[in-house]
């Protein structure tokens, strides 16, 4: 049977624990490579975290270096994690999901470099990154598993990925360990065809030269991180949005990081409206030309009028 010993995991919240629990029972001898994504912030000690922990040694992982077996790479914080031609490549690419790095991009460029040897987990983190990349492997040949949401401290992700990926094995962390020893050596079963087929996937010339205009169709929304054109496409099956510079969203991470940009743009209106209180105020605080009673009346009540605007502002921020 293929061994499959390119293991590509991706988590979030709890994955820290998961990790831990998941390096620890693999064998010191694993004859795999293997590549964790977390969202992280600007610095993470997540490879200190795992050596200590676990039997497999993990580092951060260096671009342009060859990948080995039986090492742990880390993707550091603020670069996506994706490999090709056998090695690692970091890149400062657009976010997707919101999140640099991404799991969605490590999963995808594995599954296009390594096809069938790949093996995709998905471990504790809220909303739905990695359903689309475990999809992707999925569709290419690869094995998909995930933690069983009721045993993740955030069943969120792997839940979302449950609900649009064929997946493989749904178990504990503990069982992922053992079921990942039989993968790498070639003695794993109960892997099954994927139904998700492979049309519309996107493959390495894609990647590499992205056509002048995003595939699919605009839609008449603008993208939350950068306000450009945003396109409607399908992997396969599986729904994406993505902009004209590169952001990508899922459904679920369009409509949250939309939440995020409208609250953005109601604080600074807030802002603006706590100015035009401060100015009006300052401005019909005494008279400084002849004649200005008329105007001093219209400031007094701009400034009512915009307390009340702030009020209403604040109330509405209160319920996004």
């Amino acid at each position: 049977m293929t061994k499959r010993n390119i293991i590509v995991a991706g988590t979030s919240a709890g994955g820290v624990q998961a990790l831990c629990e998941l390096t620890k029972n693999l064998p010191k001898d694993l004859d795999a490579s293997i590549f964790v994504v977390m969202h992280i912030g600007s610095e993470t000690m997540l490879p200190q975290i795992l050596s200590h922990c676990g039997n497999v040694p993990a580092v951060i992982a260096e671009h342009g270096k060859a990948y080995e077996r039986g090492c742990i790479y880390c993707a550091p914080p603020n670069c996506h994690l994706s490999i090709k031609d056998h090695m690692i490549v970091l890149t400062r690419g657009p976010r997707e999901n919101g999140h640099r790095p991404a799991i969605d991009v490590l999963f995808r460029s594995a599954a296009r470099e390594h096809r069938s040897k790949v093996v995709g987990v998905l471990l504790s983190g809220g909303r739905d990154d990695g359903s689309a990349g475990l999809y992707a492997i999925k569709a290419r040949g690869g094995v998909a598993i995930v933690q069983d949401p009721a045993q993740a401290m955030a069943p969120d992700m792997p839940r979302n990925a449950l609900k649009v990926v064929d997946v493989d094995f749904c178990l504990s962390v503990e069982q992922i360990a053992e079921v990942l020893v039989q993968l790498a050596n070639g003695k794993a079963i109960d892997v099954a065809e994927s139904p998700n087929g492979q049309k519309d996937i996107e493959d390495q010339a894609t990647a590499d030269q992205p056509t002048a205009e995003p595939p699919g169709h605009q839609i008449p929304l603008a993208c939350p991180e950068c306000n450009g054109p945003l396109y409607e496409a399908k992997s396969g099956e599986l729904a994406h949005f993505q902009c004209f510079v590169g952001h990508r969203f899922s459904p679920e991470s369009l409509s949250d990081q939309h939440a995020e940009a409208l609250e953005r743009a109601l604080w600074t209106a807030a802002r603006k409206l706590k100015e035009r209180v401060v100015l009006h105020e300052q401005l019909a605080e005494k008279k400084r030309n002849k004649g200005e009673d008329e105007l001093q009346k219209r400031l007094e009540e701009s400034v009512a009028t915009a307390r009340e605007d702030l009020k209403l502002l604040r109330e509405v921020l209160e319920r996004i």
